[in-house]
């Protein structure tokens, strides 16, 4: 699991590390090139999103409280630094989290494929119990 988890911070293949997963920012390939490992059927949505705005916002907090107590640092460029700082993890951390995420579902097997494969019977009503 930590070797599969470990090659998608490094945004490569969890299958045999070599390929790349992401083909430019965030778009991910279909296929590794190096084994063929097939990646296709692996959607990492929001997820990626939600785990760099925590990781983020988590390590800019006591930057923003620092900045926002000294008087000495004109507003302007206190909303600079932050901004600037905020792009930049965002940059670095959110294709580092596509690619956790895409080995994360590839190790797991939890591609939501078994969830969409059986509609659901007549007789259920959608909220997970019978209709009356």
């Amino acid at each position: 699991m930590l070797t599969a988890l470990r090659r998608g911070i490094a945004r490569r293949c969890p299958a045999c590390g070599e390929g790349p997963v992401l083909a430019g920012y965030l778009r991910r390939l279909p296929s590794c090139n190096v084994c063929g490992e097939d990646l296709s059927h692996i959607r990492a949505d929001d997820g990626p999103a939600w785990a760099t705005l925590i990781v983020v916002g988590h390590l800019l907090a006591p930057l923003m409280i620092i900045l926002g107590r000294d008087e000495s640092i004109p507003v302007w460029t206190a909303i600079l630094l932050l901004s600037a700082a905020m792009l930049a993890g965002v940059w670095l951390c959110l294709p580092r989290a596509k690619g956790l995420f895409i080995a994360l579902i590839w190790r797991t097997g939890a591609t939501g494929e078994d969830v969409f494969a059986h509609p659901a019977s007549p007789k259920d009503d959608g909220n997970g119990g019978a209709a009356r």
